[in-house]
């Protein structure tokens, strides 16, 4: 829970971490080692914002309808975790839903075309991005659900290069290793830059945190609800208004729609089981403005195994 809510940004973190908690260095040091090979820890480090990286400015959440999941699932996940970070096999008529960044619309458009055409797709929807108002998963291991106090993101990011920073400099800030100083490795910087360079990108938004990510399933997180909203009002105020009301949010997002796929609002919600997830679904039909909540559940990760 500290790894992920509460990790100093300093040059020591995980020695400040182990301080602040009461723990000895080499006790904290070795159970994040562990963490990271049982999969319980994916990384820690710096969250970047992809809009902040020239070749991946936009984004869409992409639904294919497949007969042969595992061979599809096998062909998306070629491409890296930057370009299609979430792959998942959902309850839908579109069964697997992932993510793809591209520079603009049209390059997305391109690479799941030639995806569909690939895998023998001939179902599909291509949802983009139109605003983001919330990025942060959290989970809460005591609440039993994702839970993050984060605001309304940033609708205008700058770019890494236009910072004067390289890119692939700042994007190895995402998966730091575990030892007492993790950031002497960066040859070109001393560690106290390094900490800066982390602060200025996340007070640009850049970077959302400084935090540990966790493997949902590994925690005991089995359920995660995509649930979509068909709209009478207009799409901000009601994305302001969840995000005012349920901080349970992990993924607050506005698409572009189409007549395949008429819903502009969809937020993602994690937890030990579905209950809570239905419970927040039917709190938000009481929202003005939301005609259909409709929660589409998770029935595997594609990209772990």
């Amino acid at each position: 829970m500290e790894l992920q809510y509460n990790l100093p940004l300093t040059t020591t973190p995980l020695t400040d971490l182990a301080e602040n908690l009461g723990r000895n260095e080499d006790e904290v040091i070795d159970a994040v080692r562990k963490y990271l090979a049982e999969g319980v820890v994916k990384r820690y480090g710096l969250n970047l914002n992809y809009r902040a990286f020239s070749g991946y400015r936009r984004a869409a959440l992409v639904g294919f309808k497949a007969e042969n999941v595992g061979d599809v699932a096998g062909k998306i996940n070629r491409y890296d975790e930057f370009r299609v970070k979430h792959n998942f096999l959902r309850d839908a008529y579109y069964n697997i839903w992932f993510t793809v960044k591209g520079r603009d619309v049209g390059e997305i458009e391109n690479i799941v075309e030639k995806l569909a055409a690939e895998c023998g797709v001939e179902e599909y929807v291509v949802l983009p991005t139109k605003r983001v108002y919330k990025m942060d998963v959290k989970y809460d291991l005591n609440k039993g659900i994702s839970w993050s106090k984060r605001g309304l993101e940033p609708e205008k990011i700058p770019l890494v290069k236009d910072l004067g920073f390289d890119e692939r400099f700042v994007r190895s800030l995402q998966s730091l290793e575990v030892v007492e100083r993790p950031f002497l490795r960066f040859a070109e910087y001393s560690e106290e830059e390094v900490v800066d360079i982390i602060g200025e990108l996340m007070e640009k938004g850049v970077g959302r945190d400084f935090s540990g990510v966790l493997r949902e399933r590994k925690v005991g997180f089995k359920e995660n609800g995509m649930t979509v909203l068909k709209l009478s009002e207009k799409p901000e105020k009601v994305a302001l208004k969840l995000l005012e009301s349920f901080p349970h949010i992990t993924h607050l997002v506005e698409r572009v729609v189409n007549e395949k796929w008429n819903y502009p609002i969809y937020f993602m919600v994690h937890a030990v089981s579905k209950d809570p997830i239905e419970k927040i679904r039917q709190q938000v039909l009481q929202i003005e403005g939301i005609e259909e909540a409709r929660t589409i559940y998770s029935r595997a990760n594609l990209r772990e195994k």
